[in-house]
């Protein structure tokens, strides 16, 4: 008769077990709106939609990510969006896998390659669009993360040339500083778990290493807009500085224009949510996106 296993072994496997759905839980929180997860297009076509602002082809193209409350969830973001964006702008939105009705579970690399292949069919279906990426707090993680993927440049070719700016909203350094930041108390067992975070979203450690002259990431970190709402009630308010920071020590680009210059933009009296509604935030990205527009006319000449 086998022995039975340590009641140790018990109670490792236990924690084991636990820590992981609780690490799972904090990264890929559902709490968001009713039915954000089964939410279906008029027509039943997850995946994505593409919401224009004219019937032509749109010289910029922001892309946004998605985060937890689910893409349809935000759709009122993107028309003040495209209030702020100037004339034949549109917004590509993709549902990654679990969002909306796209199938699969959310993983890190599982994410990153939905997003790719969202960016590589953009640039693919869109050849004249200029692109821009905009990211609301996991959202901003999935974007620097998606930029410092050093095969993307290769990947997307001559159109990587077509990436222009990257929109940061209450983005987050990582998951395991997310964590120690909403439970700072020492006597819970959850910031003893961080080691143990298998999609851990990195966003500052993806701007600390970025190197090489063909990085996507090292050119366009020096012309980001980083807007961080000042009643942040998820996100620590000095985790957005700090990534701006970082952009500046390292020195990762420049951008030809004031207007596209990474700058941080705090949206006065909003929070985490709400920071599209507060007075400043369309001109804010207004200015951002028309500078990207004016940049193009006057490279094309």
């Amino acid at each position: 008769m086998p022995t039975p296993p340590s009641l140790l072994v018990v109670a490792s496997i236990l924690t084991g077990v636990l820590a992981a759905l609780w690490a799972y839980k904090i990264i890929y929180m559902d709490y968001g709106s009713l039915g954000a997860r089964t939410d279906r297009l008029a027509d039943n076509r997850p995946t994505a939609f593409h919401v224009p602002n004219s019937a032509y082809p749109p010289p910029s193209l922001p892309s946004k990510s998605a985060r937890n409350t689910g893409t349809l969830h935000r759709i009122p973001v993107f028309h003040s969006l495209l209030s702020a964006s100037p004339p034949n702008a549109s917004i590509l939105a993709p549902a990654p896998r679990s969002y909306c009705s796209s199938p699969g579970r959310p993983t890190q690399p599982g994410i990153l390659a939905d997003y790719t292949a969202a960016l590589t069919h953009t640039l693919h279906r869109f050849p004249n669009a200029r692109v821009v990426l905009y990211g609301h707090s996991l959202g901003g993680a999935v974007a620097l993360c998606l930029l410092a993927q050093p095969n993307l440049s290769s990947l997307l070719g001559k159109d990587a040339d077509r990436l222009s700016g990257v929109i940061l909203e209450n983005p987050f350094t990582s998951v395991p500083a997310m964590i120690k930041a909403l439970y700072p108390q020492k006597w819970l067992p959850y910031r003893y778990f961080t080691p143990f975070v298998w999609d851990r979203w990195d966003a500052l450690g993806a701007v600390e290493k970025v190197d090489g002259e063909t990085s996507l990431l090292r050119r366009l970190c020096g012309r980001m807009l980083v807007l961080t709402s000042e009643r942040d009630e998820v996100v620590p308010k000095e985790m957005g500085p700090a990534i701006v920071r970082v952009v500046s020590d390292n020195s990762c680009g420049n951008g030809e224009g004031e207007s596209l210059r990474t700058r941080l933009v705090v949206i006065r009296g909003a929070l985490h949510e709400d920071g599209w509604t507060r007075k400043g935030w369309e001109d804010v990205v207004g200015v951002y996106l028309r500078g990207i527009v004016d940049e193009t006319k006057t490279i094309d000449g």
